[in-house]
């Protein structure tokens, strides 16, 4: 690299491996777990293009082959090698994605977009620069969507008390299960963007919010307002855990599990937060990293449906309010 000092590019070439050496064992031990959330498991998927980035530096195809031999062969090279490393973590009971081999073909892009003259033994400004474009937007990818769910994150914070926003337009990025935001008279009294949770007869089904503000010091109780439009009540079931009891052994006496009984219409209901920190039988659930809160119902006899209008904490200044 000419418009680099010769040390440099020596401190940058023992660099590199150095960097492989560190990240490589990142892709058989650690890692986010299932319970972790979405902004770690974005910022660690930016180790792959990294990771390929180091690669290409310590390796320095260009001295053996040039022009378009150099990217052609470079990229089979490095597609075979992630295919390779996603086989291997497949052993590892770790799930395979095919994203992750599009994630190192981008690290290997980006160092080879970035050298002087692309690997071209003729000079061609613009081809360069469309080529560096395309490379840096490719990274850039993975880069705005760390930026995005970090904002994301961020403001989920500033939800509190409240613990769901319902005019946010995708419930799936916070709740997982049959979940859709209602539009039109779907919810009825609750209206629009209220949350529809679709029942089946299954052993379990309902839905899991696992992106809320996790800390919960400082309230006193948890409200909700659920309609039903059957014609019948509904046994639901309200789960709350923290994440001590996801890194545990997620037994069921070491979560606060309650069934209410959703009776036609509209049901207001609070649960005190005293009751879920005492409710692990060997130890007080950690109420400021809350990590799940679920509804569920169990084999029901036929599918039904349920509305979540309103999800908040109260203290007590305003434990006697109604919901509004």
């Amino acid at each position: 690299m000419p418009s680099v000092p010769f040390h440099r590019r020596r401190q940058l070439f023992w660099l590199a491996p150095v960097g492989l050496l560190c990240l490589f064992p990142l892709f058989f031990i650690g890692g986010p777990g299932w319970s972790d959330g979405p902004l770690l498991r974005a910022a660690w998927n930016l180790g792959h293009p990294i990771f390929f980035a180091l690669l290409t530096v310590t390796v320095r195809p260009w001295r053996f082959v040039s022009g378009w031999k150099l990217w052609a062969v470079a990229t089979v090279a490095v597609f075979v090698l992630g295919l390779g490393v996603e086989f291997a973590q497949s052993l590892d009971n770790r799930d395979v994605d095919s994203r992750d081999v599009f994630r190192n073909l981008t690290g290997l892009w980006m160092v080879l977009a970035l050298r002087p003259r692309v690997g071209f033994p003729q000079s061609a400004p613009l081809r360069e620069r469309l080529i560096r474009i395309a490379a840096i937007g490719l990274l850039s990818i993975d880069l705005v969507t760390v930026s995005r769910i970090g904002i994301q994150q961020f403001q989920i914070n500033l939800w509190l008390p409240d613990l769901y926003d319902f005019q946010q337009e995708h419930p799936e990025r916070y709740w997982r299960g049959n979940v859709a935001r209602s539009t039109g008279d779907t919810c009825g009294p609750l209206g629009d963007g209220a949350l529809t949770i679709d029942l089946t007869t299954r052993r379990y089904s309902g839905a899991s919010l696992d992106n809320l503000p996790s800390n919960w010091e400082g309230y006193d109780e948890l409200a909700f307002a659920l309609w039903n439009p059957q014609s019948y009540a509904i046994s639901l079931t309200l789960r709350i855990n923290d994440m001590a009891h996801e890194l545990g052994n997620n037994t069921y006496h070491d979560r606060f599990n309650r069934t209410f009984q959703i009776e036609p219409g509209i049901n207001r209901l609070q649960q005190s937060l005293d009751s879920v920190a005492s409710a692990p039988r060997s130890r007080q659930m950690e109420l400021d990293d809350i990590r799940r809160l679920m509804f569920f119902t169990s084999n029901l006899d036929q599918p039904a449906r349920l509305c979540l209008g309103e999800l908040r904490l109260k203290g007590r200044s305003d434990a006697d309010d109604g919901l509004h």
